[in-house]
């Protein structure tokens, strides 16, 4: 606001007597420029309101009401007159709240602002968490994104680590779910054979096309090859590995929405993991069904290298249909009379 206008306003509201636009050394655009930056202020007030509790939205309406309801006569001669001692008074009072308000309102904004941006973020976790517990079937393709280069081995990784090749083909791998302990993964070896392996929710198995099925009541017995699981990221037994997500890393709601294939509009989580401290990708971020919770796409990035695996991968969702009852038991994946191997 430049000088003559702070003269003018001033000048408005001290003195008691006309003043006359011809003695008045303010234009008319100047005047319509303080109207504006008057209605500036009022949509700004508006706009914080808006982003904060009842009360405080409660109080801006009020100030904005009072501040309607004065009439149009009044604020129309602005140029050509002076407001008496009590419209002075009244307008000084509004104006002082409402400054009052909006600097509260920015505070509290600012101070509260990425408490409750966690907050929201954590209580969507928590939603996929429930999701993903129910015994609904979900059926996921695996795919690699980024392969690690191998023209130069990082310093903090022997050799053997470096030179080790992962067993498993990750990449158009499937993965079936149900709930928290029930899965199902095929994914095909360097070998050419084909790696079946899966929990019922009381044991967990695998075995190879020609193998015989080794068993074990350690329900995280065979999971190494399951990806993500080698790194400790909660996707399978999402309940068992909620800690790591919620201490591990930084949790928060991303700003990009997109719509499912059956028309669910999806949100996104991103997780960057806090220190290399932390077992797991450098970063994870998740597409979730807004309304249901369901995992629709999961990005898992920088990968540890000392698997031999990939950098980054996908899992996306390809199918909702429902399983047969027993289709997370080996007895439906192989012949009768395989030998079995309990361990």
């Amino acid at each position: 606001m430049n000088e003559k206008i702070q003269d003018f306003l001033s000048e408005w509201f001290d003195s008691d007597a006309e003043v006359p636009v011809g003695e008045s050394d303010v234009s008319a655009n100047e005047a319509r420029e303080a109207v504006a930056q008057s209605l500036l202020i009022h949509g700004l007030l508006s706009d914080i309101g808006s982003r904060n509790d009842d009360d405080e939205a409660d109080r801006i309406r009020a100030v904005m009401q009072r501040i309607d309801a004065e009439p149009e006569s009044e604020s129309a001669p602005m140029i050509n007159a002076a407001p008496n001692e009590a419209q002075r008074r009244r307008w000084s009072a509004m104006l002082t709240s409402a400054l009052t308000i909006a600097a509260a309102l920015m505070v509290m904004f600012f101070v509260f602002g990425p408490h409750q941006s966690v907050s929201a973020a954590m209580a969507s976790l928590e939603k996929v968490v429930e999701a993903a517990a129910k015994p609904f079937d979900r059926t996921y393709s695996v795919r690699v994104v980024e392969e690690y280069p191998r023209d130069k081995r990082p310093r903090n990784l022997s050799q053997e680590a470096w030179d080790r090749e992962a067993e498993e083909q990750i990449d158009g791998a499937t993965l079936y779910v149900r709930g928290a302990n029930q899965y199902l993964m095929t994914v095909m070896l360097n070998t050419g054979e084909k790696r079946t392996s899966g929990c019922d929710g009381q044991q967990c198995w695998a075995f190879r096309e020609n193998g015989p099925v080794h068993t074990s009541t350690d329900l995280n017995r065979y999971r190494g090859g399951l990806p993500g699981q080698r790194q400790d990221i909660p996707f399978l037994n999402i309940h068992a590995h909620l800690s790591q997500l919620r201490t591990g890393y930084d949790i928060e709601l991303g700003d990009e929405h997109e719509n499912a294939g059956n028309g669910a509009a999806l949100s996104k989580l991103i997780g960057v993991r806090k220190s290399r401290d932390v077992r797991g990708p450098k970063q994870v971020e998740i597409w979730f069904d807004a309304d249901s919770g369901t995992v629709h796409k999961m990005l898992l990035d920088g990968l540890p290298r000392g698997g031999g695996g990939p950098k980054s991968l996908t899992l996306e969702l390809i199918d909702q249909s429902e399983l047969d009852s027993q289709f997370f038991f080996h007895e439906s994946h192989h012949e009768l009379g395989r030998r079995v191997i309990s361990e």
